[in-house]
């Protein structure tokens, strides 16, 4: 895993992980803006706050104190793009396995990737040994239909935090494409 600049290795844990992928975040400033705690900014009372989906700088402007960096918009935590709603996707925070809603800006899942920040998603799987290839951009999903066409394999990776990932496949837990099979990390 690469975090914060230090390599550290993943887990190569068994059960029914997809091994042979790299997954590389974006980091949280990526997906969050400056000052999007929880802190009070004078002169905004929390009536005056804004609402999901409305543009912002900064997270004291909405009601949910969190501000999307990409797009800009008042946002609110996700774990899958269904939960964002219609124009907007759940774009990962590396504070934790949860992500941010986000406008799409960047490669869909499935296209080709170097890095995380290229991806809608933060999201960008590498092959295990392999980084200096192309990868794909990916996406969190609870079932394969949270994937798109190509990825519709949801399984979880060994450094994906316990979290399954769209994969390229035709669906189901352990149909990844064939060669899916050596240790991966996160990157």
């Amino acid at each position: 895993m690469i975090h914060g600049g230090r390599a550290m290795r993943g887990d190569a844990g068994g059960g029914a992980l997809a091994r042979g992928w790299v997954l590389a975040l974006a980091g949280v400033l990526g997906a969050l803006g400056a000052g999007a705690g929880c802190e009070e900014r004078a002169g905004v009372s929390p009536a005056a706050r804004k609402g999901f989906g409305e543009a912002c700088a900064d997270g004291a402007e909405c009601a949910s104190s969190v501000c999307a960096a990409i797009g800009g918009v008042c946002s609110k935590g996700c774990r899958v793009d269904r939960e964002c709603g219609a124009g907007y996707v759940c774009r990962s925070r590396d504070d934790g396995p949860d992500g941010v809603c986000s406008k799409p800006q960047g490669r869909a899942p499935g296209e080709a990737c170097m890095t995380a920040v290229e991806c809608q998603h933060g999201r960008c799987l590498h092959r295990a040994g392999a980084l200096d290839q192309p990868g794909h951009c990916s996406a969190y999903c609870e079932s394969a239909g949270d994937c798109p066409a190509g990825l519709k394999t949801c399984e979880e990776i060994a450094d994906s935090a316990g979290r399954k990932m769209c994969l390229p496949g035709e669906g189901g837990a352990g149909t990844a494409a064939p060669g899916a099979t050596g240790k991966a990390s996160e990157r």
